[in-house]
């Protein structure tokens, strides 16, 4: 394989971007000790490729100031920035090796594509959980599995949970809020199921 310094630059290679992701630090995983962190590296600069990912990836998070790109697959974390990568929460080093290999795909097959694609250079915004607490019922019914509804609000404005586990927003009673709180979360980019996304304006007369 040829060293890094031999590596064509982007844009000469056509559909091809990176032939490889390697691995150059494991470490302890801080948010949990079951899990690993890992350090990868790229033989090109990934900047190029980061607004044509913020366009199709959901729920990516582009920095153009410093040009980084944050993206989930499942529950791991990673992020991407010049030739490094960085990842958390992995189950072990195959499965860091593993989501290299999806990530790889991913670049390629966006870079080949990227005629029609029209990049985003949009910085998304996370909610923060204020919002999203004061559009609930704010019970503290435990339906969701939580204790309180600003528990609840803490996992779905980080994603974590989605909002459809609040069973009482979807009641009848709690119409409005519920509509504003998914225009919200919809607005800003996190995922809705299309089945509760809001209607436009004269179609939910049966909701």
């Amino acid at each position: 394989m040829a060293g890094l310094a031999a590596v064509a630059p982007p844009g000469s290679w056509g559909g091809v971007l990176v032939e490889s992701l390697e691995i150059t630090h494991i470490l302890p995983c801080l948010a949990d000790a079951s899990k690993i962190r890992f350090h990868a590296s790229a033989p090109v600069d990934l900047s190029p490729v980061l607004p044509y990912l913020n366009a199709i990836v959901p729920k990516a998070i582009y920095n153009p100031t410093s040009q980084s790109l944050t993206l989930y697959e499942d529950y791991r974390i990673i992020c991407l920035q010049g030739r490094l990568i960085t990842g958390a929460k992995a189950d072990n080093t195959d499965d860091a090796r593993r989501i290299l290999d999806w990530l790889k795909s991913l670049i390629n097959d966006t870079w080949e594509h990227r005629s029609e694609i029209t990049p985003s250079y949009d910085r998304r915004e996370r909610l923060t959980p204020l919002p999203v607490f004061e559009l609930l019922p704010r019970t503290n019914c435990r339906k969701c599995g939580l204790p309180t509804c600003l528990a609840f609000a803490l996992e779905v404005a980080a994603e974590r949970l989605s909002v459809i586990r609040c069973g009482p927003l979807f009641d009848a009673a709690h119409q409005p809020q519920r509509r504003r709180l998914l225009e919200l979360l919809v607005a800003v980019g996190y995922e809705v199921p299309s089945a509760f996304r809001p209607l436009r304006r004269g179609e939910d007369q049966n909701a």
